[in-house]
């Protein structure tokens, strides 16, 4: 699994790959913009269908909260590597490929704890 470092705030976490939607994008296309974001030309994958498979929501810090806008929604696609060569993608950021059971040494646990609700044992 793909895990990039992201600022959030003032905050550098390890989240999965995530960029904010714009007007007009569809949440799957949105999902997809992420993915070649940080994956590149080098690697194809494949978006499991048109609906999320899981949300988590959080609230901002109260010094970057305003009345319009508390907090986010981050929507999850769930997705398969199709073909592609990691060893020549060159992500953009700092980035790290882990397993199942190494998401907790990098995800915060509430974050960690929605991630873990949708993914599959294969």
């Amino acid at each position: 699994m793909l895990l990039v470092k992201q600022k959030i705030g003032n905050q550098d976490l390890w989240l999965l790959p995530q960029a904010e939607w714009q007007p007009g994008e569809t949440l799957r296309s949105t999902a997809e913009r992420a993915m070649a974001t940080f994956l590149g030309d080098h690697v194809q994958a494949k978006i499991l269908g048109n609906a999320p498979s899981g949300i988590y929501k959080y609230k901002f810090p109260r010094a970057i909260r305003t009345e319009d806008n508390l907090g986010a929604k981050v929507f999850f696609f769930k997705a398969f590597l199709q073909s592609g060569d990691l060893s020549q993608t060159e992500l953009k950021k700092d980035y790290l490929w882990v397993t199942k059971d190494e998401l907790g040494d990098y995800l915060k646990p509430e974050y960690l704890k929605k991630v873990n609700g949708f993914l599959l044992d294969l």
